[in-house]
């Protein structure tokens, strides 16, 4: 049985959803939105990042070939490597700085630490301990 629309996240809108509980119209708003505040989309979406990237990826591969360095696990054989800022941009790194590559999961692994150690840190305070 297909399942029943639920209407558009937003106050006052009737429409049916389309993304993440947002309507084709307030979906796309919100999209736009994020492509121009968020630091690493609007990064992201520069040919010449997306170029600096998939070349980091590259050369690690002409190097060491599919293995991923790990974030929390030893190397592994990986085909889907991904380029990175170490220090993460929306956490006040540097769109300049080197990039470093992992797979995917190891990539994810990599950022949802980053955020928990900022979210820690504002929740205790820098410099105290937990």
């Amino acid at each position: 049985m297909a399942r029943a629309n639920t209407v558009c996240a937003v106050p006052g809108c009737p429409r049916p959803t389309h993304a993440r509980g947002f309507c084709r119209e307030h979906s796309a708003l919100s999209d736009k939105h994020q492509r121009e505040t968020v630091p690493t989309k609007i990064l992201g979406a520069r040919s010449q990042e997306k170029r600096r990237r998939a070349d980091a990826v590259e050369q690690w591969r002409q190097r060491f070939g599919n293995i991923c360095p790990g974030y929390g696990r030893p190397p592994h054989p990986a085909t889907d490597l991904t380029a990175q800022h170490s220090h993460a941009l929306v956490l006040g790194g540097d769109a300049d700085q080197p990039l470093t590559v992992l797979c995917r999961s190891c990539n994810s692994r990599h950022g949802l630490e980053s955020r928990n150690r900022q979210r820690d840190r504002r929740l205790v305070g820098v410099g105290e301990t937990p």
